[in-house]
């Protein structure tokens, strides 16, 4: 590791160390997961309306600086019998204007999510449909009420790792293993170096289908979860290169252990893995890796502080590719249903000298 990685890694600790001096009187109020179906669904069968908007400024040292109408995701969900559910996830970012012609609109609508789960026996769920490949954790925490800073970090997102927001079409199982863990496995269109493909007779599919499983032992202690994620596919026309990930993932709720408001949140992942005859090195494999890990603490009932440090690299044949980052930022929980966030963030690029560091200010409403 550079100096200034470990130097800028001490700052980052200590100002997460530095925070945690102060004390939390009471809890926050908990927003809604949007993870959370099944316990919700189960309670009657009325459709269920939850969502999230993002409206965020952003100063970029090497960009025109903006405002974003970031996002607004919406979330319904309805039981249809004891052992059914529907839900869906619509997303609607950077302002979208249909059609794409008129003025003033380039944003994306998506649909993340639309699927059928069955619950043919306790503890086992079948889902069937669109849904976020069970691949890491990041996903859990990304939408803007859960998410911690205004960025997400780029090893899971835009770093080239692995498909940010992955979202497919197939199906999976979900089994919880009674006070030990919980397993997915799935088999989706898509793949890690593509992403989600809706359909794969559509140009850019293949005839072959991905597989993954994950495993998170979460039951052995409250406010600890530890596990790894894999997955596997063809991804080119023909069928004949793979793309393959592993992953590994550590949660720690300190405060849920110690029944201490401020004890500090650890999340932390790891991805590596290949695709096969893809690096921009003529006839090799492109490998990819990274990690980030974040560390986030309530100091005060309406303030949390929080940092986040990060490597990753999306062709390792490539010269000079690493790239780090590294975010600091505070969350001011500012009245029921509304937050406000603010962060800088610091990038370097091996063997380049770049001015791209920037700050951004989030405001977040959910419901």
């Amino acid at each position: 590791m550079k100096p200034t990685h470990l130097l800028r890694m001490t700052i980052v600790f200590t100002f997460i160390a530095g925070g945690a001096i102060f004390y939390a009187s009471q809890a926050q109020s908990q927003a809604f997961d949007v993870s959370e179906i099944k316990e919700i669904l189960r309670k009657d069968n009325k459709i269920t309306w939850h969502g999230y908007y993002e409206f965020e400024y952003w100063d970029s040292e090497n960009k025109n600086n903006t405002f974003d109408a970031h996002k607004i995701t919406t979330w319904m969900g309805v039981q249809l019998n004891k052992k059914a559910y529907f839900s869906a996830e619509l997303e609607y970012e950077h302002a979208p204007k249909l059609p794409e012609e008129r003025a003033g609109g380039s944003g994306e609508i998506n649909l993340d999510s639309a699927q059928l789960r069955l619950m043919p026996f306790d503890d086992t769920v079948a889902y069937f449909g669109v849904f976020y490949v069970p691949f890491g954790i990041e996903y859990y925490s990304y939408p803007g009420h859960k998410n911690k800073l205004v960025s997400r970090p780029k090893v899971m997102k835009s770093g080239g790792v692995i498909p940010g927001t992955w979202s497919d079409v197939g199906f999976g199982v979900n089994q919880v293993i009674p006070n030990v863990a919980q397993v997915d496995l799935f088999l989706i269109n898509g793949d890690a170096r593509n992403g989600g493909v809706s359909r794969d007779s559509k140009a850019g599919g293949n005839n072959s289908k991905a597989f993954g499983a994950r495993v998170m032992f979460d039951q052995f202690v409250e406010g600890v979860n530890i596990g790894a994620s894999y997955t596997s596919g063809k991804w080119d026309e023909e069928s004949e290169n793979k793309s393959a990930r592993l992953g590994a993932h550590l949660r720690i709720d300190s405060d849920i252990i110690t029944q201490i408001s401020y004890a500090p949140v650890l999340i932390a992942e790891y991805v590596s893995g290949s695709d096969e005859m893809d690096s921009s090195v003529n006839g090799k494999d492109k490998n990819v890796s990274g990690y980030y890990a974040q560390l986030s603490s309530s100091v005060h009932p309406k303030l949390e502080v929080v940092a986040r440090y990060g490597e990753y690299n999306n062709d390792e044949d490539k010269t000079d590719n690493a790239k780090t980052e590294t975010s600091v930022g505070l969350v001011w929980h500012m009245m029921e249903g509304v937050q406000a966030k603010v962060e800088y963030q610091w990038n370097e690029e091996e063997g380049a000298e770049k001015d791209n560091n920037q700050t951004a200010f989030q405001l977040v409403a959910f419901w």
